[in-house]
């Protein structure tokens, strides 16, 4: 108990705030379901600006563990919520709904509640909480910014094309600006090849044994957390011809993937009935959905910061970062981070959010939320 006070401690000093003030919430979504929460509140009372967050990919609850540091600040959400209350602002965090808060095991899912999960339900469920964050019976902020992260982006750019109002601000965290179906079918087929040809430290085409060794960890195939696979075949260098070879396997594979995925039922427990997450029209979305995020997110001409790290294994920023300047234009504040993964942390997938990273996150909120009126 000691050391859990004193890491308690530690974090609020890191941050520079006092302990928030928790106000609990329960909206319905659109098809009625409960969708549960919490607002933190700064000490000095209900601010004007509210940091509403939504999470990725997962069976998250508000807190969205997604770290490997084994500290509490594999809390990705409520470490940065404390940190938006340091500056004055509220953080609106909800759990993925028939998600338990503090629940684990047997308890943790309310699994025909969870299993019900789709695209629409998911932006609709964001849309509730967004409302509720504004709303004079709610939270009653005067301005939001909306906060993703990876998925959770694609939610805030199918709300921005549902035509609801503008927030002040969007901050996208691994964002998704190319579509559902390439984003996927990168993850699948083209994720390996591109991380090899990263290792060509001397641009020659060949990547040897030694390169690998030297540079895997700094690639998005990292996230794996084994160099096995990444090993030549004959123990001395890929080719270019056998890094395209292994590209064009993984697009063989990605059709198996999609074949598999478009047979199953609509409304089928995915990924299966134990631990159900959604509706299997929710994975299949993933394989068909066209769209692009870019576009939908450019309907709110309103400031969108983007972070990215270069070694991000589910949404790399070669990729999903020229759309998003595109379509955005003058309103996208983009940085990309060395050596930084999905999580923004020091791991090609998970976090915690590196410290500095997470800071800046926080002083953009709280410069976006001087232009409340």
């Amino acid at each position: 108990m000691a050391k859990a006070i004193l890491l308690a401690a530690t974090l609020l000093a890191s941050v520079g705030a006092q302990e928030p003030i928790v106000q609990e919430f329960t909206v319905q979504s659109t098809d009625g379901t409960s969708i549960h929460g919490q607002a933190d509140l700064p000490s000095g009372g209900k601010p004007r600006v509210a940091v509403v967050m939504s999470a990725g990919t997962g069976l998250f609850d508000r807190d969205v563990r997604f770290g490997a540091s084994g500290t509490e600040r594999d809390r990705l959400f409520k470490d940065l919520a404390m940190r938006f209350t340091a500056r004055g602002l509220a953080a609106v965090r909800y759990d993925r709904r028939g998600v338990n808060f503090g629940k684990s095991g047997a308890e943790l899912l309310d699994k025909p509640v969870s299993g019900s999960s789709t695209t629409q339900s998911q932006r609709d469920d964001l849309n509730a909480v967004y409302r509720w964050a504004l709303a004079k019976q709610g939270l009653g902020a005067r301005c939001v910014i909306l906060l993703g992260h990876s998925e959770g982006t694609l939610h805030i750019a199918r709300l921005a094309e549902s035509g609801a109002p503008a927030p002040l601000a969007v901050i996208g965290l691994g964002a998704v600006g190319i579509s559902p179906l390439e984003t996927v079918r990168w993850q699948i087929s083209g994720r390996d090849a591109y991380s090899l040809e990263q290792m060509d430290a001397d641009g020659d085409g060949r990547v040897t044994k030694s390169e690998v060794e030297a540079r895997w960890k700094q690639t998005p195939s990292s996230f794996a957390g084994t160099i096995t696979p990444l090993l030549p075949p004959d123990g001395q260098a890929w080719t270019p011809e056998q890094i395209a070879a292994v590209r064009g396997a993984q697009a063989t594979a990605y059709g198996l993937h999609k074949t598999a995925a478009l047979n199953l039922a609509d409304d089928a427990p995915y990924p299966n009935a134990d631990t159900p997450m959604a509706k299997a029209s929710w994975w299949k979305s993933w394989f068909t959905d066209a769209a692009s995020p870019a576009t939908m997110l450019a309907r709110w001409k309103v400031p969108v910061f983007l972070h990215w790290g270069t070694v991000d294994s589910q949404t790399a920023p070669h990729l999903q970062e020229p759309p998003l300047r595109a379509a955005l234009g003058n309103n996208a504040r983009i940085t990309i981070h060395p050596d930084k993964g999905h999580g923004l942390g020091d791991g090609a997938l998970l976090g915690p959010i590196d410290v500095a990273i997470a800071d800046r996150i926080a002083d953009e909120a709280a410069q976006a939320a001087r232009s409340c009126r």
